[in-house]
């Protein structure tokens, strides 16, 4: 199980490093995002600090359990709030599945970093 957190991990932590670099400087996507979804740049902005939160968080909780639960908590939260964007200005549910399949790795994440930490 360690290797596959180890894997999950990071492969989830380089994909939110390269989102949230995208949000932080508000680059092309990010802003037809957030003119698609109709938000701020702050709070675009505010997303990529979140994003580039976690992925520290992912890789200093491969080192200190912890950190990678408060992480995947915070990208669940975060995704459940994207899914509700995507849902409040009509978007169909398969405009959602990058932070569905974020949800389920951080969940992943979640699940295993609580079993390693108690046994």
């Amino acid at each position: 199980m360690q290797i596959a957190i180890v894997v999950v991990s990071i492969g989830l932590a380089a994909y939110l490093a390269l989102a949230g670099i995208g949000c932080l400087f508000y680059m092309k996507q990010a802003r037809e995002d957030a003119e698609h979804l109709r938000i701020s740049s702050a709070l675009t902005r505010f997303i990529g600090c979140c994003l580039l939160a976690a992925v520290v968080g992912l890789i200093a909780g491969l080192f200190w359990r912890p950190l990678a639960i408060a992480a995947a908590i915070g990208l669940l939260l975060l995704m459940v709030g994207a899914v509700i964007f995507h849902r409040r200005v009509g978007d169909p549910i398969t405009t959602t599945v990058r932070a569905l399949v974020v949800f389920v790795l951080a969940g992943f994440i979640l699940a295993v970093d609580i079993w390693l930490l108690a046994g």
